[in-house]
């Protein structure tokens, strides 16, 4: 029989905003330790490791990365994460967040605690600046 835990309602998300080589990974990692919690940890590293995208790009037409096919697969990310914290999972999302448009978006998201932008991260002492979310 398929398991049916108690609903505990959404979950939440916390982000971390950087760029790449800024620690969000290990930052991460860490948080999932320290947490009293499960927390998933969502990246985009993950999806683009995991083979998902089109090795495939061209200038133009529907393989053409920059028009076509990033702003659909970044849309589709930005959708799939309140699906999953509807669903009662807790959230560490890692993201680069490029754009104004991205962040409003996102920001209005339910269950988002809040954003992190990981410092220089020396093993597991480094800093990170938090900004607000909403609660």
């Amino acid at each position: 029989m398929e398991p049916h835990p108690p609903d505990r309602g959404p979950g939440r998300i916390i982000f971390l905003n950087g760029a790449s080589s800024s620690g969000n990974s290990t930052l991460a990692k860490v948080m999932q330790e320290a947490l009293p919690e499960p927390f998933l940890h969502v990246s985009l590293d993950h999806l683009a490791a995991s083979g998902m995208l089109p090795a495939r790009r061209d200038p133009e037409g529907p393989f053409a990365w920059w028009q076509q096919m990033r702003p659909r697969f970044f849309d589709g990310f930005h959708r799939c994460l309140p699906a999953l914290a509807a669903a009662g999972n807790d959230l560490i999302v890692e993201h680069i967040i490029e754009f104004r448009a991205w962040r409003e978006d996102l920001w209005t998201t339910p269950g988002i605690l809040e954003a992190v932008k990981p410092g220089r991260m020396q093993g597991h002492g480094g800093t990170a600046e938090v900004s607000g979310g909403a609660a």
